[in-house]
C-alpha cells in the first residue's frame, strides 16, 4: 500500500496509508480534509491524492499557497512516483510506494539508487546514503528549492499585508491634503510610520537569519544589559496595561558573550510576553547565577495565552500573529543562543502562561 510520511512541522514522521480505491484531500479544516494538517499557509481544502489504472496522482483543489511536486506547481493531477516530495504550504510529504508496486511506481529512478534520507532537529533535509553523486546533487537542489520556496511564500504574505497598510496611510494622506485637514494628515503619518518600522524590522530580521556571524564575545555585565532591555520596553507594555518586572541575581556578574546579538535574544523574548498578554498580564524577567552548571540563566516569564504546540515555535516563519511579526524572532534568538554554545527552551501551559528559559556558560 502507498504511503505519505510528513517531513516537516509539527505532524512530522506521522504516516498516512493510501486506499486505492477513496481519494484522499489533504487541508487545514477536519470537517473536510481526510489529513488535517496544523499549518496556516495550508487551504482547507488544499490537494486531492488519487488513484487510476495503479498509478496515484496529486492535483491542486485552487489552494491560496499552491501545490508542489518536487518544487513544480501542479493544478492539473500529476503522477506520483516513488521518493517523490509533494509540499503544500510549509508542509513536504514523501510519497512511498508499495515494495510490490516499485517498478510501476518508480520510472524516474530506475536508473538511479535509491535516496536515504534523515532530518535533524532544525528541520533541515540532508541526504546522507546514495549509489551515485547526481542523486546527492538532486537531494541538495530539492532542498533548496524547499527553503527558497517557503521563504518567498512568507515573506510575500508579510510584504503584501505592509503594502495593504502602507497604501492605506497614502489615500488618508492625499484626502487630508485634499482637505487641507493637519489632524487628519498626523493620523495618515503614524500608519505610515508604523509600516515604515515593519518594514525595516522585515530588512533586519531577513539579514540576521541569513547571515551567519559569530559572535564577538567580550565581558558584559549581563544584569546591566537586561536592565537596559527592559527599560526601552517598558513603554510598550505599559500602552498594552501590563506589567514589565525584573529581578536580578547580583551574584551574577561578568559574562563573555555578544552584547548586541543577546540585546537581539533578549528583547525578542520581551516582546513575545508582552504580545501574549492581555490588559492587566504579568511579565516578569530573572537572572540568575547557576554556580553548579556555571552558567548565567535567563528566564522570561508571562501569564498569557500560552502555546499549544511548542514543538515547532523555533521554526522560520511560524508565527500565529502574522500581522505583528515575521516569525523569525524565536529562529533568530535559538541561532543566537547556540552560537554563543548555549541552549534556550520553553516550558507552557494553554491558557496560563509560558516561561523561556535561555543558558549560557560562563
Amino acid at each position: 500500500m502507498a504511503k505519505l510520511k510528513i517531513l516537516t512541522g509539527p505532524m512530522r514522521d506521522r504516516v498516512f496509508e493510501l486506499d486505492k480505491d477513496k481519494k484522499l484531500i489533504l487541508g487545514r479544516s477536519p470537517n473536510q480534509a481526510g489529513i488535517t494538517v496544523p499549518d496556516s499557509a495550508v487551504s482547507r481544502r488544499h490537494a486531492e491524492f488519487s488513484c487510476a489504472n495503479g498509478l496515484w496522482s496529486v492535483r491542486d483543489l485552487d489552494s491560496s499557497n499552491g501545490t508542489f511536486l518536487n518544487e513544480v506547481r501542479v493544478n492539473d493531477p500529476e503522477p506520483l512516483y516513488a521518493a517523490d516530495q509533494v509540499r503544500c504550504g510549509s508542509t513536504v510529504m514523501l510519497f512511498e510506494a508499495d515494495e510490490t508496486e516499485l517498478d510501476l511506481l518508480r520510472p524516474r529512478e530506475q536508473a538511479q539508487g535509491l535516496v536515504e534520507l534523515k532530518f535533524d532537529p532544525g528541520e533541515t533535509m540532508v541526504a546522507v546514503a546514495f549509489e551515485s553523486f547526481q542523486s546527492k546533487q538532486t537531494a541538495r537542489h530539492r532542498q533548496r528549492m524547499l527553503h527558497a520556496g517557503q521563504a518567498a511564500l512568507h515573506l510575500s504574505h508579510g510584504i503584501k499585508n505592509i503594502l495593504q497598510a502602507v497604501r492605506s496611510g497614502q489615500d488618508v494622506m492625499d484626502d487630508a491634503f485634499t482637505q487641507r485637514d493637519l489632524e487628519q494628515a498626523r493620523k495618515a503619518w503614524q500608519i505610515l510610520k508604523r509600516n515604515l518600522d515593519k518594514i525595516q524590522k522585515l530588512v533586519l530580521d531577513m539579514l540576521k537569519f541569513s547571515r551567519q556571524e559569530p559572535p564577538h564575545l567580550q565581558a558584559c555585565q549581563f544584569n546591566r544589559l537586561a536592565e537596559s532591555v527592559i527599560n526601552l520596553l517598558r513603554p510598550q507594555a505599559q500602552q498594552k496595561q501590563a506589567v514589565l518586572a525584573l529581578q536580578i541575581d547580583e551574584e551574577l556578574r561578568s559574562v563573555s558573550i555578544d552584547p548586541d546579538q543577546m540585546q537581539d535574544v533578549i528583547m525578542n523574548l520581551v516582546l513575545n510576553a508582552i504580545e501574549a498578554v492581555g490588559s492587566g498580564g504579568e511579565i516578569t524577567v530573572y537572572t540568575e547565577m547557576d554556580r553548579q552548571r556555571r552558567q548565567a540563566v535567563l528566564r522570561v516569564s508571562d501569564n498569557g495565552k500560552g502555546i499549544e504546540d511548542t514543538r515547532i515555535i523555533f521554526e522560520p516563519f511560524h508565527t500565529d500573529k502574522p500581522n505583528v511579526g515575521t516569525g523569525l524572532g524565536l529562529t533568530i534568538a535559538r541561532k543566537i543562543v547556540q552560537m554563543h554554545k548555549g541552549a534556550i527552551d520553553v516550558q507552557s501551559v494553554p491558557g496560563q502562561g509560558s516561561i523561556f528559559t535561555v543558558r549560557l556558560p560562563l
